[in-house]
Parts: structure tokens; sequence; C-alpha cells
């Protein structure tokens, strides 16, 4: 292992529950209900291939990025009004991977399908931002998970073989992109992300305690 790679969303900040909320309230005011769970099957996702998938399936009018706005809108003012929550065991591991990298040369990144200003938000608030080398966000790739671009141009950017990297995700989408890069997956069963098929995963974690770097 030269590389540990992190998913933000469910696996470092419990978000995923906020960005449905939110998706679900921009769908409402479009006169579209839908329960909560509908939107687990996006989680992974850029906010604009979200909204373009919905915008198909229901004939709505306004654009996927004017859609994606008024969410990314609702969803800043719920976390900055809540701050964030991390995942149990997420800062635990994040500190072991960053002794590492301080101990033996090991690259950490954040390659999340958040935006560059959420994640940065995120690690500042959470107080990790000097534990990476790296934060990379999907919203600046033409495609979004499961396609293996986000992994393979970090990767690049830490000039690093995919082969050689470790990714941790919490979602099928992620899982997919990452086994597609070419990379290690570890799937966290995170109880934020329910009902994610991770079958395609080299290992499958129920807690984050259980990830033994040693192993790879």
């Amino acid at each position: 292992m030269k590389a540990f790679i992190y998913d933000m969303d469910g696996v470092i900040a419990d978000t995923e529950p906020v960005h449905m909320q939110a998706e679900q309230h921009v769908m409402k005011k479009m006169g579209v209900e839908l329960e909560l769970a509908y939107f687990q099957r996006y989680q992974g996702m850029t906010d604009v291939m979200i909204f373009e998938d919905l915008r198909k399936q229901f004939c709505i009018k306004p654009s996927a990025e004017k859609l994606a706005k008024a969410k990314a809108y609702l969803f800043n003012k719920i976390l900055h009004e809540t701050h964030v929550t991390p995942i149990a065991g997420s800062l635990e591991l994040i500190r072991a991977t960053n002794e590492l990298r301080q101990s033996h040369g090991l690259k950490t990144a954040i390659a999340s399908s958040s935006s560059d200003d959420f994640i940065a938000f995120v690690v500042d608030d959470l107080g990790i931002r000097d534990h990476f080398d790296l934060l990379m966000s999907g919203t600046n790739l033409p495609e979004s998970k499961p396609n293996p671009a986000i992994y393979l141009q970090t990767a690049a950017y830490l000039r690093v073989d995919p082969r050689d990297c470790v990714v941790v995700e919490d979602a099928a989408n992620g899982a997919r992109a990452a086994k597609a890069a070419g990379m290690t997956c570890i799937g966290f069963n995170s109880p934020h992300s329910p009902n994610q098929d991770l079958f395609i995963c080299d290992m499958v974690v129920d807690r984050l305690e259980e990830i033994d770097l040693s192993a790879f």
C-alpha cells in the first residue's frame, strides 16, 4: 500500500442523511414527493448528475445545474448550522494513516463527489486538513462515480500506481469506481448509508475500527 484514499460522505462525515433531505426538499418544491429511501441509489454521485437523472424521470423543467445549486444552498445551510458529525472511528483511522504518512511516506487523500468548498469545510470543521496530501472533488470531472475517473485522477496526482492504492467506500457507486480503477477497496457498512451493495469490495467491515492497516 502506497496510498490510502477516503471517500468522505458516509465514511468521514455523517452527511448522507442531510444530502438526501436536501434532495427530497428540492424535488418537493418541483411537485414531486419521494420517500427519503429513494435517494439512496444516488449516493456517491455528483449533484448535477443526480438531478439530471431526476429531471429525465419526472420531466422537470429547471436545469440540473439550477436544481443542484438549490440543493447545495439548503445542504450547506443545514450543515453550517449543525456542524459536521464525524463517523464513529473515522478520526482515529485518519490519525493512524497520518502516522504512516509521516513515518513511512504513505500518501493520503479524500476523493469525494462533493464540491471543493464543502470538502474544505468538512476537513476544517473536523481539524484534519493537514492529515491529507490531496483533497479531490469529482465535480471537476466529466463523469461521476461509478466511473473510475476520480480515483484514477487521484492516483495520478499522488503519483502512485492505482494497484498500490487502498480505498474505503460506503456506497455501491464508489466501490464500483474504486474497483474499476484497479484499486483495493474496503467496503464500509455505514449505518448512515443503508442498503448499499458492496459485494465487489475486497473486504467489508461493519466498523472502521476493524480496518487493520498492517494487512495492506
